[in-house]
């Protein structure tokens, strides 16, 4: 039977991603889950395992509800005080905080900054003098992009691999059912690329279509396309282009902001070292 949720009070979010895993998170896990059982709070009290919390550098990361109180570094030792402030004092541990509702900053002595992307400028083998733009390659990126270009297709080309370019025009289905791959078919197009992370194991098929570098392309010059997304697997080999014609400036402006995180008045180029 499960969980009558009516009764829940509390909810404990458990990250239980790549790097909480590797710093020990399912032993605070146990710790926390065998203390409400012993107390008899299991019914009051939902515990979840969360997959990524998105703060690595904090791992094992926990995340508190309600209050928005997020922990770090968690150890067993930590876990029970922690489960014994909020169910008992009806208050979080704020000497173990990462954050909590209302803080203006969080509490981490390890914060990674990631640079955003710019512009810079290359002399690219298949296109001559360019501006190119590092983009992520991740799944969480790629299968909205491929949403918003095919579902309510957007007026571009696609090259695959050496093949010639094919016009989209009509809508075409997107599917990442797969645990690994993303399948875009449609009456002009059939695509499978792999977008998710995948084992050493895998088989050699999935690996080779395995997207690991997205580039951005600027070409500064009045033809039909100037600018393109450029997807290529971890040895180089071209998958996929998306070309975008120079008077289309939605997607343009799409790609810009969404996966640049650049405005389109404020576009970083990086200035060419003297």
């Amino acid at each position: 039977m499960g969980k009558n949720i009516q009764k829940v009070t509390t909810t404990f979010q458990f990250c239980d991603g790549g790097s909480c895993q590797k710093a020990k998170s399912e032993i605070a896990v146990r710790e926390a889950r065998a203390y409400i059982r012993n107390k008899g709070l299991w019914d009051d009290t939902h515990t979840i395992k969360t997959r990524c919390n998105g703060r690595c550098e904090d791992a094992p990361t926990w995340i508190v509800q309600p209050g928005n109180s997020w922990y770090k570094n968690v150890t067993p030792e930590k876990a029970v005080a922690i489960m014994q402030s909020h169910l008992e004092e009806n208050q979080p541990a704020e000497e173990y905080l990462l954050y909590k509702e209302g803080w203006p900053a969080m509490l981490t002595d390890n914060e990674k900054t990631l640079a955003p992307p710019d512009f810079k400028h290359k002399s690219d083998q298949e296109h001559g003098e360019v501006l190119i733009a590092r983009a992520f390659a991740s799944d969480q990126h790629l299968y909205p992009l491929f949403q918003y270009l095919f579902q309510n297709p957007q007026p571009i080309t696609v090259q695959i691999g050496e093949d010639a370019n094919v016009p989209i025009e009509q809508p075409h289905h997107v599917d990442y059912s797969d645990p690994y791959q993303v399948k875009i078919t449609g009456p002009q197009l059939a695509l499978i690329l792999t977008i998710a992370g995948i084992p050493k194991d895998i088989d050699e098929s999935i690996a080779d279509c395995k997207v690991s570098v997205a580039e951005v392309i600027w070409l500064k010059k009045k033809t039909t396309f100037t600018k393109a997304l450029r997807l290529r697997n971890k040895k180089g080999k071209h998958l996929v282009t998306f070309w975008i014609k120079e008077e289309d400036s939605s997607t343009w402006k799409h790609i810009l902001k969404i996966y640049l995180s650049m405005l389109p008045n404020e576009i970083r180029i990086e200035e060419n070292e003297h």
